[in-house]
């Protein structure tokens, strides 16, 4: 559909409505302004409607929330009750609505054609992909794995309830996936409670009242709250890879939220992140500069976090604490192997300078007069009776490093802690400005968090320590951002390197209709691929060196090569990314 008219936006509500037996929010209806007909607009209506009147969000938000705090992995227990909660929902819609099934193929069978990439490298991402196929009628050529979990899943069309999806969920994690979990702890404990019950039997007040006691923690992670968000509202078939789009032609996406709801976001970014050091004169005009374009109607936040500025978020500055311990005994364990490094790659960077800024001296026949030559006039034809100095000196260097603080990069966060902690270590060291910033999304709010500044003393590179990976990321806008404050520096040659998975994500769910965040375009896929590589070639036509820093998995290379081209290194084994970084360094100070 080119455009979605009054009369069809009316279905689409009627039909959510309906099936939600209630009224009040609005549908969000960006799906169905995206190519699809007007018959699969109608399925992703009713399916809207029935995952609301089916699902407890808020209860399910908090067994997320438990699962975190218990250590588990969080990507894999939102998928679990992502492919669990969709088997349940369609089997209960399909009952009431025979028909739809048809359309709901005929949808899947449709979108599939769009993608140009299907994600399998996780367990999840292949149980995904196989339920989304065996809906269709089709079987995929899997390991024995994943279509022991799919049959698994597919147990849930059995289910009556929330409580017996979390239930399932937690089964299927501790059965599949409990090597994921801190400290291998399996939650025996919290499914022999479950099962004690007989929820035939069992008043659901007193259901409600078990579950409130295993799930009593009041605070909820923001990066819990926005995924389940995002669930609630998502299509199973658009997480499956990567659709065809393109930012030139791709339909507006609108966030919805209502004005009170938009007023506490706005308010709250410093209740969950920290106050800003900028003033707000700063942030309006920054954000007038570069929220534009892809961007429009972003907000950035840039902050120095909860641990070093006045918090009243005790949940929060629990949880930055934690993660910072995290991260130093990961450090400890090997900190005669990192000094090392650091020392290494210090003196890598002095040589490569003290190398590149030696004067060189040739013989000419202008410049500085060599006395021990002057017999050669009268005598000889070689007038190179002088010596001209060339000056090799290439300027100062100011660097800041940007690290992808997005969950997808929560398996390897101490890792590149550590990793992003010796390269600055190193430049401060060897008396190279240098400013360390993590990025990460909520809502319309890129966050950039200031680990240290460039002229701050080397203690502070403690704070990078603090980094922690958690919602999504809209790597372009980050780039942007950074950039503006690097061109201000005096420095001639100014470096900045991305620590990053190449994988720039940020997915926005509505929640009602009564007020709309405009001017956001479904920032996923190639259409996020293409405005951070757009980023990166700005920032380098501008005079800022643009290094990518890849810390994802090999088989997603791809996407690094496309945004940096040839300005991006990489390894398998993480641990190796600062000397690495020092080979980098040196072939960028001797080419520059």
């Amino acid at each position: 559909m080119d455009f979605l008219d009054y009369e069809l936006k009316n279905r689409l509500n009627n039909m959510a409505w309906t099936i939600a037996g209630s009224y009040d929010d609005d549908i969000d209806d960006s799906f169905a302004a995206e190519g699809v007909s007007s018959e699969i607009a109608l399925f992703y209506a009713a399916k809207a409607g029935a995952r609301k009147r089916y699902i407890e969000w808020d209860l399910i938000k908090k067994y997320v929330n438990y699962k975190k705090n218990s250590g588990s992995d969080i990507e894999t227990v939102l998928g679990l009750i992502e492919l669990c909660s969709d088997v349940m929902v369609e089997e209960k819609l399909f009952a009431e609505r025979p028909g739809m099934e048809e359309i709901r193929n005929e949808a899947y069978a449709q979108i599939l054609e769009r993608f140009i990439r299907i994600h399998l490298n996780s367990l999840i991402e292949k149980a995904r992909y196989a339920l989304v196929l065996d809906k269709m009628g089709k079987s995929a050529a899997l390991d024995s794995l994943t279509l022991r979990l799919v049959k698994d899943i597919k147990e849930c069309s059995h289910v009556k309830e929330t409580r017996e999806i979390i239930l399932h969920a937690e089964k299927l994690y501790n059965k599949y996936f409990a090597n994921l979990t801190a400290d291998n702890m399996i939650e025996e404990e919290f499914i022999q409670k479950v099962e004690d019950f007989d929820w035939q039997d069992v008043d659901s007040s007193f259901a409600d009242f078990l579950f409130e006691e295993l799930f009593k923690d009041d605070e909820i992670d923001e990066q819990v709250e926005q995924s389940v968000e995002q669930m609630s509202g998502a299509f199973l078939i658009e997480s499956l890879g990567e659709l065809k789009s393109d930012p030139l032609t791709s339909k507006a996406q609108v966030v919805y939220v209502d004005e009170e709801t938009a007023e506490k976001i706005y308010n709250k970014i410093e209740y969950y992140y920290g106050k800003s050091y900028l003033s707000p004169e700063e942030v309006t005009r920054l954000q007038q500069k570069i929220c534009t374009d892809i961007h429009l109607g972003c907000r950035v936040h840039f902050t120095e976090g909860v641990l070093r500025t006045k918090s009243e978020n005790l949940f929060q500055v629990k949880l930055a604490s934690r993660h910072k311990e995290n991260n130093l005994s990961y450090y400890r364990q090997k900190p005669r192997v990192y000094k090392r490094n650091i020392m290494r790659l210090k003196q890598t960077i002095l040589q490569t300078m003290v190398a590149e800024n030696q004067k060189t001296v040739i013989p000419a026949d202008h410049g500085v007069i060599v006395a021990n030559r002057l017999w050669r006039v009268g005598r000889s034809d070689n007038r190179k009776l002088f010596n001209k100095i060339i000056d090799n000196e290439k300027g100062r260097y100011v660097v800041d490093i940007l690290i992808d603080a997005s969950g997808s990069q929560r398996a390897n966060q101490g890792k590149v802690a550590v990793q992003a902690y010796i390269i600055s270590q190193a430049l401060t060291l060897a008396k190279i400005p240098n400013r360390v910033l993590g990025f990460n999304s909520f809502l319309d709010y890129t966050i950039l968090r200031r680990y240290r500044d460039y002229d701050d003393p080397v203690w502070v590179n403690e704070n990078i320590f603090e980094y922690f990976a958690a919602g999504n990321n809209r790597d372009g806008l980050a780039i942007r951002a950074v950039c503006e404050g690097l061109k201000e520096r005096e420095e001639e040659n100014k470096i900045l390197m991305v620590l990053s998975d190449g994988k720039p994500n940020d997915i926005k769910i509505s929640k009602s209709g009564q007020r709309s965040i405009e001017g956001e375009l479904p920032y996923k896929g190639i259409t996020a691929l293409k405005d951070t590589a757009r980023e990166v070639r700005r920032a380098r036509n501008e005079g800022i060196l643009v290094l990518g820093v890849y810390t994802g998995r090999e088989e997603e290379l791809y996407a690094e090569k496309y945004i940096y081209g040839k300005d991006f290194f990489y390894t398998k084994n993480i641990e190796r990314l600062s000397d690495i970084a020092g080979m980098f360094l040196r072939r960028v100070i001797e080419n520059y």
